[in-house]
């Protein structure tokens, strides 16, 4: 139970969601939870992102104009972050399962999902850099670079974690 809330304190730090915050300033959300409910999960969820907003304004030193805009920013680029992940993730499975089917005849499907891959980064790259332009009109470069420390902080925190979870890789049976 132990490593379960610490993939899941990972995950949620690893993705600060603004939505999330902008629910807890006002008070959303509280009248679902129920204990062991289907809320569960979200609620530890939102309570390790608020950890990880106060976190990174302590470490930071943002103002509260500056996290109020860091949300926004966040909330912004999220579902855009979140598409591109979701679609490298199945695109890479395809990659995978054509590779191993072994047969020459699978070389366009092959060609075209590491074309795929390799459009998708650029994405990436590009959503990355449209962001940094964002944070840069209310944050300092050094504000902006320890606050990719801390994610890229947390992000290695969750591969540690996901590492140390071999009953959670795929493939594997769950007992």
């Amino acid at each position: 139970m132990r490593r379960i809330r610490r993939l899941v304190l990972g995950v949620a730090l690893m993705v600060p969601s603004a939505d999330l915050m902008a629910q807890e300033r006002t008070g959303g959300g509280a009248e679902r939870m129920q204990p062991g409910g289907p809320d569960r999960r979200q609620d530890l969820e939102r309570q390790l992102r608020r950890g990880f907003w106060q976190a990174a304004k302590r470490r930071i030193g943002l103002t509260d104009d500056q996290m109020t805009r860091l949300e926004q920013t966040t909330a912004r680029f999220d579902p855009r972050r979140r598409a591109l992940a979701q679609d490298e993730r199945s695109t890479r499975v395809q990659l995978h399962f054509d590779v191993l089917a072994d047969s020459s005849g699978n070389d366009q499907r092959i060609a075209a999902a590491l074309d795929r891959m390799l459009q998708l980064q650029r994405q990436r790259i590009d959503l990355l850099i449209e962001e940094q332009r964002e944070l840069a009109t209310f944050m300092s470069p050094r504000e902006r670079a320890q606050y990719g420390a801390l994610q890229e902080q947390m992000r290695r925190r969750v591969e540690e974690l996901r590492r140390a979870r071999p009953e959670d890789r795929p493939g594997r049976l769950r007992r």
